[in-house]
């Protein structure tokens, strides 16, 4: 099975709760070894009656070596991190933590959604794969997030794994 390095996807609107999560992430994870620079994520309004307006997002990497297997337990523990930062008027959350893993050859997500391009690794987790990587050369799909798209993102996969 194929087996990278953890990174987290966190989008927010609040630094002081990004901060927060981050600290609790990193007593799960370890400390992060690498950060993008942060992002403002203006890439669709998908999430705007959740979160509103203003959000930002960035990307953090870590040392922890993961496979696909280990995204199902990573992504319910993220999910379960963003149920403790939820707004307790209206239960919504106020940060998104979107788990995944990086190797030389791909960056995938863990997801929630199923959808025919995506892997079933159970417990109603999907792997799926939003970037490939050959050399410097980045393939990205049809259903890769706008995000992962950009060039600051792709950017800093690259450099990940040099």
């Amino acid at each position: 099975m194929e087996e990278g390095r953890l990174f987290l996807a966190i989008m927010h609107r609040d630094e002081e709760i990004l901060q927060d999560a981050v600290s609790e992430l990193e007593t799960e994870f370890g400390e992060a070894v690498s950060k993008s620079a942060e992002y403002n994520f203006n890439f669709t309004d998908y999430y705007k009656d959740e979160f509103g307006n203003g959000l930002k997002k960035r990307i953090y990497a870590f040392g922890a070596k993961i496979n696909k297997a280990d995204l199902v337990e990573t992504k319910i523990l993220c999910s379960l991190i963003e149920l403790r930062f939820s707004d307790d008027d209206d239960g919504k959350r106020v940060i998104n933590i979107d788990p995944g893993y990086f190797s030389e050859k791909e960056a995938v997500l863990a997801s929630f959604k199923e959808k025919d391009f995506k892997e079933n690794l159970g417990d109603g987790v999907f792997a799926h794969k939003v970037l490939e990587f050959n050399g410097n050369k980045i393939n990205d799909f049809f259903h890769t997030f706008a995000d992962f798209k950009s060039k600051a993102v792709q950017e800093f996969f690259l450099e990940l794994i040099k």
